[in-house]
């Protein structure tokens, strides 16, 4: 473990070397013999506890960042934690891939497409994810999947970690670091119960952090898949982004991790284009519906 946390400190350390004088890297790099083997012993008792995190107001968000030090110490939580993802976590949760995530999920859409055929789609995106994840369902979570006290200890001080702020301290009850070594694995294990329910349902699911697809081949499948959906983010304290989330028919194409799939129809007869603005309509009422639980959002088969 010590050897991994001194390859990366030294690749931060060299990348801001030329930082001020008074920067904590320069204290960290003077003094790493003796709290990197101390972080890392107390992560073997499980009595690991990270300083607070520190908030930064900028004009278009808030950021709160970890400790340098907590940074090296917690990637080196996650090389432990990485050998039991294949156990604990779904397989449609791409992210985890690290950098070959975007690129295994393009090549799992591109198979369906071309075997499956699918005529239905929900592309989701939750609205400010990482923000709403609830501090108690997440530890509820590691203690469900983990059964080491130790480990339970530690994530559950990473997840509860205080926010140092120019106005005081906060504890709040929901989000973690957007930036941290171990918010990957958070975000994945926060959302499996929605990517286990897709497991034995005859659709395509993909998840990718918080940016969801599922394709299907009917409407019957369509309503189902919008239904559980709907309700496993409701159990999560999760609300659906109106903006960026599309429910319907595939005619039109989709984007998925900034890539576009299936080219629109060619919009050049009145026939086709009342047919496209009929669909988003349709869409859009639905959408609606299904986003503030009202009834009318399951649309029947003769819709």
């Amino acid at each position: 473990m010590q050897r991994s946390a001194r390859a990366l400190f030294s690749s931060i350390y060299r990348k801001k070397k030329q930082a001020h004088a008074n920067h904590d890297v320069h204290l960290l790099a003077r003094s790493v013999n003796e709290w990197l083997p101390q972080g890392i012993q107390s992560m073997i008792d499980g009595t690991y506890t990270p300083r607070f995190l520190k908030r930064y107001y900028f004009k278009e968000e808030v950021l709160d960042q970890l400790h340098l030090s907590d940074r090296v110490l917690q990637y080196v939580l996650l090389q432990q934690l990485k050998p039991t993802f294949s156990y604990v976590m779904n397989p449609n949760c791409y992210h985890l891939h690290g950098p070959s995530g975007v690129r295994l999920a393009t090549q799992r859409i591109k198979e369906v497409l071309a075997t499956q055929k699918p005529q239905y789609i929900i592309r989701a995106d939750i609205k400010s994810y990482y923000k709403s994840i609830q501090h108690h369902v997440l530890i509820d979570d590691v203690r469900r999947y983990y059964s080491d006290p130790k480990v339970q200890a530690m994530l559950e001080q990473v997840i509860r970690n205080p926010i140092e702020t120019p106005r005081g301290y906060k504890n709040p009850d929901n989000g973690i670091a957007l930036r941290g070594p171990l918010s990957q694995f958070f975000s994945a294990l926060y959302l499996k119960p929605l990517d286990d329910a897709f497991n034995e349902m005859d659709v395509a699911y993909l998840r990718y952090q918080d940016d969801i697809l599922i394709l299907c081949h009917t409407k019957r499948q369509l309503e189902r898949c919008k239904r559980r959906l709907i309700t496993i983010l409701q159990e999560r304290h999760l609300r659906l982004s109106r903006k960026k989330t599309r429910i319907g028919a595939i005619n039109t194409g989709f984007h998925f991790l900034g890539i576009h799939y299936l080219e629109p129809q060619s919009p050049n007869s009145t026939k086709s284009t009342q047919s496209l603005s009929q669909t988003a309509a349709n869409d859009a009422f639905a959408f609606d519906c299904l986003l503030f639980n009202q009834p009318g959002g399951v649309m029947t088969s003769q819709a």
